[in-house]
């Protein structure tokens, strides 16, 4: 007779779930600095060309943020963060957590950076 051994989501150690939400919470900290900290330097930047004597019309070209830049990145986030929620619900299925979970989770992101190289490849311009 086959026993199934069932883990319920209460088995799991709490601190697993703390652990997680701290490296959020850091992930999401550094990328707000390093957002803030590229505005600023990118303004820096623009100032110290204006005062080199270089056209406002040639700076606003250098500086120029490109739209199809913005929604590759955010096409990118997309699909890191759906392959990484896969990874998750596989390795939900295969507990106790272990060795096997962190393969599980790099090869998910792994396939997730592969698919935006993908569609880098495909839809740029």
């Amino acid at each position: 007779m086959i026993a199934l051994n069932i883990i319920t989501p209460s088995d799991i150690d709490p601190d697993v779930y703390r652990a997680g939400a701290m490296i959020l919470l850091i992930i999401i900290a550094i990328g707000f600095i390093l957002s803030i900290l590229r505005t600023f330097l990118d303004h820096k930047l623009k100032n110290k060309m204006l005062e080199k004597g270089i056209s406002e019309h040639l700076v606003a070209i250098i500086l120029q943020k490109d739209a199809d830049s913005a929604r590759h990145i955010s096409m990118k986030w997309v699909l890191i963060l759906m392959t990484s929620g896969i990874g998750l619900f596989i390795t939900n299925y295969y507990l106790p957590l272990g060795i096997h979970s962190v393969g599980i989770m790099a090869i998910s992101i792994a396939v997730g950076f592969l698919l935006n190289t993908w569609y880098l490849n495909r839809f740029s311009k």
